[in-house]
Formats: C-alpha cells, structure tokens, sequence
C-alpha cells in the first residue's frame, strides 16, 4: 500500500506541473475545445486534462513499478490511445477510423499482455459461463465499450472525473482487500492521484480560476485503464472479484451508453451519432444546474458502486447481482424512455412545493 502511495503522490505532482504547463502551449497546438450549438460554455478551453493524467501516471509508474506482467504493454497502449485522442481533440479523426484504432490496441492489450476474460463468472445460477475462445474478443468488445462508456459521460465539469473517481476508489478497495493485486492497486490509486489536479482546474478550486477540459484524450484512457483493471480483477478462480462486481463498478457510465443506443436503434438512428439525451442533459432539461447534476450522478453511482463492494464482501450470488443489475438497467432505461413524462411530473411538483 506504500508503494501505491508514492507512486500517486509523484503522478500528482507531474500532472499538476502538466496542468500548469501544458495550458499555453494546448492554445498554440489548438487543443481547445471551442462552444458551439452542443457546448455552451465560453472561449476556448485547454483539452489537457487527460494528457496531464496520463504524463503524471508514465513518469510515476517508470520511475516506481515495474512494465512487467503485461504493465509495459498496457502503458504502451495508453500512450497510442492518448496520443490518437489529442489528435481527435486537436484535428477531429473520423468516428471509424478511433474505432478501428481502438480494436486494435483493445487487441494488443489481451493478447499482448495475455490477461483476458476467460470466465463471466455464474451469472445464471447454472454454473461458470466459460469464454473460451471467445475471450479476448469479449475483452475487446469490453474495452471499446468502457472506452467509449466514459466518454460519453464527458459531458458537464467533473463528471467524467468523478465517474473515474468512484470506479478507481471502489477498486482500490477490492484489490486491497485481495492478496496478489499490489501492482493494480498501485495502478488505481496511481490513476486516481494524477485526475486529482486535473479535477481542482475543471472545476475550478483554488488556485485553479480557468477551467481545463479532459478531452478525448483523457476519457478514452480513463475508460481503456479502467477495463484493463476491471479484466485483471475479474478472473474466475484467482481473481479480486467476481466478473459480475465489474458492472456495478461501472454501472452509471454502462447504463447511459447502452440506454442511449437502445434508443437511438429504436429511431432509426446511427449508435454513434452525437445527442443530447444522456443523463447529464436530462437532468439539466430538468432544472438542476451543472454542479447539482454532477452531485446527482455522483451519489447514484456512488450508491450503486456500494452495492457491488458490498455485494463482493459478503459473497451475494452472482446470478442474484446479475439479475438485480438487470432490474437496476431496465428500471433506468424505462425512465429515459418516458423522460418527458418524468419531467412534466417533477416540475409540477416542484412548483407545488415552491408556492
């Protein structure tokens, strides 16, 4: 637990020191973020967030851990996948061609560190579902889903941060509490440090009075480091946790990128086609400012990432997590489905309680 802290203590201070340096040079690069008819913020915001992160968790882990044990690779592939995400921010890549590109190195992370998922765990109450095969795309598939999960969520101050911050917390706990997982709770808590500064400047704490942006560099990485820690944990026979604990670790961000899809099949729409219905604008739609959303958010993934620590601890059946998960989805999905409805409901009351 030592080594974890010093290695975050050292990401914290070179992501700060990248905060700090890196904003005058994004303006020149232009790695800013400019408003238009989806953002409503004003000027031109630096999109270092995530870089910052991702240069304070290289320097800290080359300087304190070992590239082993499929380390090297997955610092590898976080460097290409930030490195493609600054462009995108800076230049704009085509949406295939990121997706491609994240296939890729979702692939060369399974096989090239060799951990993958070889188990979903007894989701079903009928024993184990073996992999098999089929076990790197699983991983795959997931990492281009959490990648683009997190993402997604990027999209009022502080939510992909606190989104990151609720999974790497939860776990930080989990590995803690598992013999063998020093390196991946030195990782969690290594990436959890260097968000810290990028979090002050987001949001603009003191000494921060100019906001920076994480950027796609930075939720790409958040969402590919989180998979890479959740495939690491979740192995079925000596594993941190069980395969089905991951869901609630992510549940937020997993719930409002496969909703969104499910509606965007349902109108005929492309599932990678730019809205503003996700959870965040919902709630904004429904009165709460920016701040009262993002505490919204951050308390339901908080109580949800709970239930799946919780659920761990005490050993709950997989098949009753899973399907309590299910209950937990639909119940969410049915809500963005007749959001209008929701909100005509919860504006009359809150006009009835204000007069």
């Amino acid at each position: 637990m030592e080594a974890a802290y010093v290695s975050g203590s050292i990401a914290a201070v070179i992501s700060l020191l990248a905060v700090v340096g890196l904003r005058p040079i994004a303006r020149k690069i232009r790695l800013v973020d400019l408003p238009n008819h989806r953002k409503s913020h004003k000027g031109a915001v630096p999109l270092i967030g995530g870089v910052s992160a991702f240069a304070g968790l290289l320097v800290a882990w080359l300087i304190s851990m070992p590239v082993a044990n499929g380390f090297g690779i997955y610092l590898l592939c976080s460097l290409l996948l930030v490195v493609l995400g600054a462009i995108d921010d800076a230049r704009d890549i085509p949406a295939r061609f990121r997706l491609w590109a994240q296939v890729a190195l979702g692939a060369l992370l399974a096989l090239g560190s060799g951990v993958y998922l070889t188990s979903l765990g007894n989701l079903l109450g009928f024993g184990s579902i073996s992999l098999g095969w089929f076990g790197p795309l699983v991983t795959v598939a997931a990492v281009i889903g959490a990648t683009n999960a997190y993402n997604m969520m990027d999209g009022i101050d502080g939510l992909a941060g606190s989104m990151s911050l609720v999974t790497l917390v939860s776990l930080t706990c989990l590995f803690s509490l598992a013999p063998g997982f020093s390196l991946e709770l030195a990782l969690a808590v290594t990436i959890g440090m260097a968000l810290i500064p990028f979090m002050a400047a987001n949001l603009r704490i003191y000494p921060f009075r100019k906001k920076i942006f994480m950027g796609d560099a930075g939720s790409m990485f958040i969402g590919f480091s989180v998979v890479w820690l959740l495939v690491n944990g979740a192995q079925e026979s000596d594993g941190a946790f069980r395969p089905v604990t991951a869901l609630w670790l992510i549940a937020v961000p997993l719930m409002d990128m496969v909703a969104i899809m499910i509606r965007r099949v349902r109108k005929g729409q492309s599932i990678m086609a730019p809205d503003r219905e996700h959870l965040h604008h919902i709630c904004m739609r429904a009165g709460f400012s920016d701040r009262q959303a993002l505490l919204l958010i951050t308390m339901v993934s908080i109580i949800l990432a709970g239930i799946g620590v919780v659920g761990e601890m005490v050993q709950a059946p997989e098949w009753l997590m899973f399907a309590l998960f299910l209950v937990v989805f639909f119940l969410y999905d049915y809500a963005l489905t007749h959001v209008w409805r929701l909100l005509v409901v919860f504006r009359k009351y809150s006009r009835s309680k204000a007069a």
